[in-house]
């Protein structure tokens, strides 16, 4: 079942769904909360951004603006650079519209940048023909993937999808499915299929 971005864990929550897999990334407040499955692939992040702006890194996104799904990685990241740059905040706008409809956003000229992961901003800029954006590669400390997400008492799903995840990852599948959806072999590696926590 489809659902917009702020239905996701409530419907989680509620038993309404069994698991969710919409390149949910990893925090320890939801490690705390719900059980994760291995990483189905890595995610580097990009800046997509209209081809004449004057941000060319992360450190020049104070004073622009962008769209994000309250309770979003990236809303938290961005929520904590406002605390850390309050001379020149980032003009958050919260949003429930789908990442393709944001970079259109951007593409127009409604706003100003948007962080998100390569493969899926890539692969809208391409088929969208989202011809005034273009991709800044972000930094990143560590390799962040995507995972599916459990409810805590769900462990027999958990065990049984990281069985399937394994499987697909060794026999090459999701190389070859990253590669022709995303243009990129983007699997984890074997010693990086383990189950998130800090």
């Amino acid at each position: 079942e489809t659902t917009d971005g702020s239905g996701q864990f409530p419907g989680l929550d509620s038993g309404r769904f069994d698991l969710l897999g919409n390149n949910t990334s990893y925090t320890k407040e939801r490690g705390e909360k719900y059980l994760y499955s291995y990483p189905t692939a890595s995610t580097p992040s990009v800046l997509a951004v209209p081809k004449d702006t004057d941000i060319q890194s992360y450190d020049d996104i104070g004073g622009h603006s962008t769209q994000v799904v309250t309770g979003t990685t990236t809303a938290a990241q961005l929520e904590e650079y406002n605390t850390q740059h309050t001379d020149k905040p980032v003009d958050i706008n919260y949003t429930g519209e789908n990442i393709t409809q944001i970079l259109t956003n951007i593409n127009d000229g409604k706003y100003d940048f948007k962080i998100f992961d390569a493969p899926t901003v890539n692969a809208i800029i391409a088929d969208q023909n989202l011809t005034n954006l273009k991709t800044i590669e972000l930094e990143a400390a560590e390799k962040p993937f995507i995972y599916y997400v459990f409810s805590s008492d769900n462990t027999a799903l958990q065990s049984f999808v990281n069985d399937r995840i394994k499987a697909l990852n060794e026999d090459g599948t999701i190389a070859k499915l990253t590669e022709q959806f995303f243009g990129k072999d983007y699997a984890p590696t074997a010693e990086e299929l383990a189950v998130p926590n800090e």
